[in-house]
């Protein structure tokens, strides 16, 4: 059955697609990592981008074949389908696959003939509620969608827990054995479906490909850092590949004229095993593509890359990527705006990307400062010397500025961004949480807009920590006296941290910034530091020791320190202290301090922008509808936009259902949430739940800004308290004058 795509769902962006450098970028002689491409090349990859959503009700499992092709299977008027169709051409192959009753795809895969391989795996009833596993199997199809064979695995899977089995992973060896990889266990099937024998990783397997010489490979981050094992059929385990390259997180598959290709660092390389440093092809997001969001990438005989994407901050929106080597004088140019960050997390590169592709006269370049092998003070510097330049960035973040706002404010590099917010047409102020939109307010002035955040908290049993909104260091005092020495008060906090915590909580208490004073002998202080003491003097992590949940069940841990983003997050906790529980703000002086913490992009305009106009797009568009209401992931954080937040909180409350084989209704859990430890279906929340997120969201403060400096001076001090060898008095005197010196010289 041939199908022709609509004009709506095949656009070529080539504005919008606009590229610089097709490598990765070139080292400047300050260490800062220049990827704007605008060096020695003078050639440009132009990035096509396909939308395959439309096509059918929901794409699953895409895959492409060396030759170009993308494959991807779901749903039409209640019928499952096999899709095909080239990169750069609008004809959609459709074939019924004509599944048995009640199983679906799990995984697609290829063998090493190009055959494509449908992980297929059968519930009764929904696997989310507790159905009961029944059948898993192996589809072999060929490109043009005919079925070759199925390969029933028998019983070697029915033993499985079967409210979590699922393939991540199918594929087949030069041998024909099968592969099946679910989570953390890999399995190996002969010819026949019949269960040769399963590893058992112990780690999460992100990918597995087969290499060229037929070996299976499997990529994990394991407790020695990020592994690449082969599979040995004959020890029937797993071997580390011997390459003097140094591989890392990313997303690795077998190389078209190399044993690998892979993304790491939002670069794309290649290489032999033998190389002794791999080939840097490209950076992604010079190609407007958010290296976090690939699901399969190639490289076409004509040179061509193509990648299939999946974004879920648009909806769980699936994208072809046909990326083609150009000339850089045919490419149109945009006004850049440079970003400036320590280090680009997955949804700020996910916002600037999506940002570039819809921008037709801004497009935004990132500049990062430095990298972990450089000291703190030599990254401030290279940041310090840009910002008061002529070569200033246009965009400062303000999630990983190695600058506090108060150091950016007085330097006056940052604009206030109330004017623009006023005149906007769009976005008003009133249409956004208030207290959230404070938190980057300093003398009246706004100079940052979190997209999402969250609300840290302590978390307790109300029969510990009561039922009230807030309390005090004294309640928590008396917290760990009735539970005694034994308990452990919050999991790996040792007394630096708890000291440096409560003093940041309380610093109002010490320190006047208008008078540039501060106190610390009037006992309060004191009363700090032995509360602290109470706590170990370090910490190690014990891998065979109790869970977490263990240690809170028994009563043997009292709370956790923990930041709620979603709803669904704060009914888990409920389940895992397996009692009414309470989030509390930190203890005070004064009381309670529930934090708002910053999540997703946060970025501030500064003064010397050329392109302030364009920075504020910017701004604006990570504050639209769309943005707002698909948030990256369900633990990304609340929308600061309150439409949005409401429709999340509402949606929240309602029940989800699906239909079982006989076509009737069945009630269905949201979600699935948990820790290493445990996992729990999530259902609706109730009315109180959400008023309670609600309440701690509009009554949740900004998180105190830390100077990093009289931090450390209180702990060099308090270590001598900690070791017994000076009283809490003396510790406080000599803080007492060493902080006031420290704001004498910085008045």
């Amino acid at each position: 059955m041939q199908k022709k795509m609509s004009k709506r769902i095949w656009s070529m962006l080539m504005a919008a697609g606009l590229l610089f450098l097709g490598g990765c970028g070139n080292e400047t002689d300050e260490g800062q990592t220049d990827t704007s491409g605008k060096g020695q090349d003078d050639f440009v990859y132009v990035a096509e981008y396909q939308s395959l959503d439309g096509i059918c009700e929901h794409v699953n499992t895409p895959v492409l074949g060396k030759d170009g092709n993308v494959y991807f299977t779901g749903t039409k008027d209640s019928e499952d389908f096999f899709f095909s169709m080239k990169a750069g051409e609008d004809d959609v192959k459709e074939v019924p696959l004509e599944l048995e009753k009640g199983m679906h795809v799990s995984a697609m895969g290829e063998d090493s003939e190009g055959n494509l391989l449908l992980g297929l795996v059968r519930y009764e009833g929904d696997p989310e509620a507790g159905g009961t596993l029944k059948n898993v199997a192996i589809q072999k199809m060929s490109p043009e969608g005919e079925k070759l064979e199925l390969v029933d695995t028998g019983n070697a899977f029915l033993k499985k827990d079967s409210s979590s089995f699922y393939i991540g992973h199918v594929l087949q060896d030069g041998d024909g054995n099968y592969y099946i990889c679910s989570g953390q266990d890999i399995y190996v099937l002969r010819t026949d479906g019949s269960l040769y024998f399963e590893i058992s990783v112990g780690q999460y397997v992100n990918n597995m490909f087969a290499m060229k010489d037929g070996r299976v490979v499997a990529a994990y981050f394991g407790n020695t850092g990020w592994s690449l094992e082969a599979v040995d059929l004959a020890q029937k385990s797993l071997k580390p590949l011997e390459s003097s390259i140094v591989f890392d997180y990313g997303t690795y598959l077998d190389g078209t004229d190399t044993d690998l290709l892979y993304t790491q660092n939002a670069i794309l390389y290649q290489c032999d095993l033998g190389d002794e440093k791999p080939t840097e092809l490209l950076n992604w997001m010079d190609s407007d593509i958010n290296s976090g969001n690939l699901r399969d990438f190639t490289i076409l005989p004509d040179g061509r890359i193509v990648a299939v994407t999946v974004d879920y901050s648009a909806g769980a929106e699936t994208e072809l990527s046909i990326l083609t080597r150009k000339n850089r004088s045919e490419v149109p140019e945009k006004e850049i705006l440079t970003y400036a960050s320590l280090y680009v997390p997955y949804y700020t590169e996910n916002d600037i990307v999506a940002f570039n592709k819809q921008s037709d006269k801004y497009r935004i370049e990132v500049k990062e400062y430095g990298d972990d092998t450089m000291d703190y003070e030599d990254r401030v510097a290279l940041l310090n010397a840009d910002l008061t330049s002529g070569s200033a960035p246009d965009i400062i973040d303000l999630n990983y500025c190695l600058l506090s706002l108060e150091e950016l404010v007085s330097a006056g590099v940052v604009e206030d961004l109330t004017p623009y917010l006023e005149a906007d047409g769009t976005i008003k102020r009133e249409d956004m949480v208030e207290n959230v939109l404070r938190a980057y307010e300093q003398d009246g002035r706004l100079y940052g807009i979190m997209s999402c955040f969250g609300i840290e908290a302590i978390v307790g049993k109300v029969s510990d920590v009561g039922d009230e909104a807030s309390w005090s260091i004294e309640d928590m005092m008396a917290l760990v006296d009735a539970k005694g020495r034994d308990a452990e008060i919050i999991e790996y906090v040792d007394k630096a941290y708890m000291l440096s915590t409560l003093c940041m909580m309380n610093q109002n208490r010490f320190i006047d910034p208008e008078t540039g004073t501060c106190d610390f002998t009037g006992g309060e202080f004191a009363k700090l530091l032995e509360f602290a003491d109470r706590f170990p003097k370090e910490v190690d992590y014990d891998a065979n020791g109790p869970s977490e949940i263990e240690k809170i069940r028994s009563g043997q841990l009292l709370l956790l320190t923990r930041s709620i983003t979603s709803v669904a997050m704060y009914q888990m906790f409920e389940y895992e202290f397996g009692e009414p529980v309470n989030f509390v703000g930190y203890p005070t002086m004064e009381g309670s301090g529930l934090l708002l913490n910053v999540n997703g992009t946060t970025a501030a305009m500064h003064a010397g922008s050329k392109n302030k106009e364009g920075v504020w797009e910017f701004i604006r568009f990570n504050l639209s509808e769309k943005r707002q209401e698909n948030l990256p992931t369900a633990n990304g954080g609340f929308p600061i936009l309150k439409s949005a937040l409401d429709k999340e909180l509402a949606e929240a409350m309602e029940d989800e259902y699906y239909e079982d084989e006989d076509g009737n209704q069945k009630l269905t859990s949201k979600a699935t949430w948990g820790t290493g430890d445990f996992s729990v279906e999530v259902y609706a929340a109730t009315q109180e739940q959400v008023d309670r997120i609600r309440e701690m969201i509009e009554t949740a403060q900004p998180n105190v800004r830390e100077d990093h400096k009289i931090s450390e001076i209180i702990n060099e001090e308090a270590q001598a308290y900690f070791d017994g060898q000076k009283s809490a008095e003396d510790v406080a005197a000599l803080v007492q004058n060493r902080v006031q010196t420290y704001l004498n010289e910085t008045k």
